[in-house]
């Protein structure tokens, strides 16, 4: 039932509900009293004249209570006296007059129309200052209860509890715009204290000096701020109390996606009579001349506030973190940012104009002390980011990410402090900006260094390498995100600009050159062409893998970018060119020495028929010595499903076909006894290769 209440008194101070509650009953109650027998009893039967007039007055009526402004200056005293005193003297005949005309008991209608009546000018309470909406609101609930008194006095009853209850209401959520002020913080500070420049302030004050005009009692405050303190600490610690219920809010809202909340719901959280008290008690300082002390623990207040919402978001930049932490930190770190800047901030700035109403410029720097301290650590961890960041690579994407939404929340902040007391702020944040986009900047750099500090030796021998991995999947984020990478060297630029074609290209030939030099020690062998074409192959496949690239909005047009529009397609047949000759070096170096020994000599007529038969089985058993050897060696190393495809189809065309020469030979030869020294038919020799390059799984026969 506790958050069904509190739903409810949210909903019950949402100012378009009002709206459409005085609306509706005015229209109900001006409809009802059309029917009612009062008004015949009155004003006699309807005829053309009435109905037009009668029309006109509601029309009147109902755009009154729907649009009417009501200015809460002192001018405007003068005239809710008089309105007060018209509403007696109408309320006061309409009373004599009706009592006189009106006998019997009442109809439906009239009884409908006092309850409409009563529900209107309560809501009109909410939203006006004209000073005589109570007065007619009592009068219609008295109005009500006498004419269900005359029905049946348990009738009576209910017209008490329903005039009890709307009273109730209007004392529960009472919110005259005038005095609403803002809802709290803190009791004593507990936090670090932020002392803006003498001169500031004083110039603050004096802005001020011709709008602090208060009301007559306030000059007759006793100047000593000791007297006044211990009222404005108490408004403040009830203040406090209510922090609780709005951080709960934040921190649920904060967990969806998208986040999604009104700053008016979070003000009209907070009870009026808080604001009020402490909007009087500053008028009464500030009239004395404290502007000073005001400022500074209304600011160290709101401060604490917003640093357990940043407390509630646990968002830490320790440099032990590790990528996945710190991956978790910037996601956090935009969520909080825009939350401060697009609910909190906003919040802390109606809240100021309600506390420091007539006191504009002490509000002003009141906001700017109280938002600067979180404003300034969510900048400030940008730039722990950058520096603790382990591999500036590996976050890439996370830091072009943060670099786009600063961008647009610079924008935020310039409107939220627009004055001379942000400019520190707006400051702080295009220098954040900055170390962004120099990183961003830097990306070929950092690149090419990650490329020249890789070990020499081989990570993954045969496969595929660590560092073959990392650069693709970097220059893929680069593809991604070309359009900000673009903008980063336009506004950070270097001393040269460089076409990204070719320094993509340049890229992946620097790694490539890498790889064959970093294989050198097992030049000529098969295990250097394996190892090559591993690497050439997964460079070639990441590059088709980002052919659909991402899109990213450049001033409202859809730019696509790709590995095919940068390096084109002659780039992609070149590394076709380049793995089927690695293929070719492969097929040589570990297959041409087990075909000679399956090549037969059919020229050599003179070579007596028992030697030719010992040159087959020695021939044959050296042939199995090394197939066995090369499935044993080559089933240890590891290549892609494309590749090991492709080489084993390559093999088996190159290898079965021989080997079936040489054993059919050798069985026309020696007849049934050639089974002694077949060790492998067809089908095994077949499954043999297909177990190669499974990385080092076991092999059976």
């Amino acid at each position: 039932m506790g958050p069904l209440l509190n739903q409810i008194k949210m909903w019950l101070k949402h100012p378009q509900l009002w709206s459409f509650v005085r609306f509706a009953s005015a229209v109900l109650g001006l409809l009802c009293y059309a029917l009612s027998s009062s008004f015949n009893s009155l004003f006699g039967k309807w005829n053309m004249l009435k109905t037009f007039l009668y029309c006109v007055f509601s029309f009147i009526i109902c755009t009154a209570v729907l649009f009417i402004k009501v200015s809460h200056g002192p001018g405007s005293l003068r005239l809710k006296a008089h309105l007060a005193f018209l509403v007696l003297m109408i309320t006061s005949f309409y009373s004599f007059y009706f009592d006189k005309a009106v006998n019997g008991k009442p109809d439906a209608y009239s009884i409908a129309s006092c309850a409409a009546f009563a529900v209107m000018f309560l809501g009109l309470s909410r939203h006006s200052n004209c000073g005589f909406e109570l007065d007619l609101l009592y009068f219609f609930l008295a109005a009500l209860t006498i004419q269900l008194t005359r029905i049946k006095w348990v009738f009576g009853i209910l017209g008490a509890c329903y005039s009890y209850a709307l009273i109730m209401i209007h004392s529960g959520l009472d919110a005259q715009q005038g005095a609403n002020g803002y809802h709290g913080v803190p009791e004593e500070p507990h936090v670090i204290q932020v002392d803006p420049p003498e001169s500031l302030l004083n110039s603050s004050i004096t802005q001020d000096s011709a709008i602090t005009q208060v009301d007559s009692h306030s000059q007759e405050v006793n100047n000593d701020f000791a007297l006044i303190k211990p009222g404005l600490l108490s408004s403040l610690k009830a203040l406090k109390k209510q922090n609780r219920k709005l951080l709960g809010l934040l921190y649920g809202q904060s967990l969806m996606e998208p986040f999604d909340l009104d700053d008016n719901l979070l003000i009209d959280m907070l009870p009026c009579e808080i604001i009020n008290n402490i909007n009087e008690t500053f008028k009464m300082a500030l009239a004395a001349g404290y502007e000073k002390e005001c400022c500074h623990l209304y600011s160290n207040c709101r401060r604490e506030f917003l640093q357990q919402f940043l407390s509630e978001l646990e968002l830490k930049h320790t440099p032990e973190d590790h990528n996945v932490f710190i991956t978790h930190n910037i996601l956090s770190w935009n969520r909080t940012f825009k939350i401060a800047l697009r609910v909190l901030f906003l919040y802390e700035r109606r809240l100021c104009d309600r506390v420091f109403f007539g006191f504009s410029s002490v509000g002003d720097l009141s906001f700017v002390l109280a938002c600067k301290e979180l404003t300034t650590h969510l900048l400030n961890f940008v730039n722990t980011i950058v520096v603790d960041i382990r591999s500036p690579l590996a976050m890439f994407r996370r830091v072009v990410s943060m670099f786009e939404e600063l961008n647009d929340m610079i924008t935020e902040l310039e409107s939220l402090f627009p004055d001379q007391a942000g400019v520190s702020l707006r400051n702080d944040a295009i220098k954040a900006r900055r170390r962004l986009g120099e990183t961003i900047r830097d990306v070929f750099k950092n690149l090419e260094n990650l490329i020249h500090c890789d070990s020499a030796i081989a990570d993954v021998p045969g496969g595929i390498e660590p560092i073959t991995c990392d650069v693709m999947n970097c220059l893929g984020a680069i593809v991604r995100v070309m359009p900000m990478i673009e903008k980063a060297f336009k506004e950070y630029p270097t001393t040269t600009c460089p076409s990204f074609p070719a320094k993509i290209a340049w890229m992946i030939e620097l790694l490539e050159n890498h790889l064959e030099a970093k294989y050198k020690i097992y030049t000529g062998t098969s295990l250097d062409y394996v190892t090559m074409m591993n690497n050439t192959m997964y460079i070639k496949l990441e590059t088709l893998k980002h052919f659909p690239s991402a899109r990213f909005m450049d001033f409202g047009r859809v730019k696509r970018y790709s590995f095919a529009e940068i390096l084109g397609d002659n780039w992609i047949q070149k590394h076709t060119g380049e793995f089927q000759k690695n293929l070719e070096d492969y097929q040589r170096s570990s297959w041409d020495e087990v075909l000679g020994l399956l090549k037969l000599d059919n020229n050599n007529e003179s070579l007596a028929k028992d030697v030719a038969i010992e040159s087959m089985k020695e021939k044959l058993k050296l042939f199995n010595i090394q197939f066995e050897e090369i499935c044993c060696t080559q089933s240890k190393w590891f290549v892609s499903y494309e590749i090991r495809k492709e080489i084993i189809v390559s093999v088996e065309n190159m290898l079965l076909p021989a080997y079936g020469s040489f054993v059919g030979r050798l069985q026309d030869v020696l007849g049934k006894a050639s089974y002694d020294y077949i060790q492998y038919g067809m089908l095994e020799i077949k499954a043999r290769l297909n177990r190669l390059f499974l990385g080092g799984k076991r092999m059976s026969r």
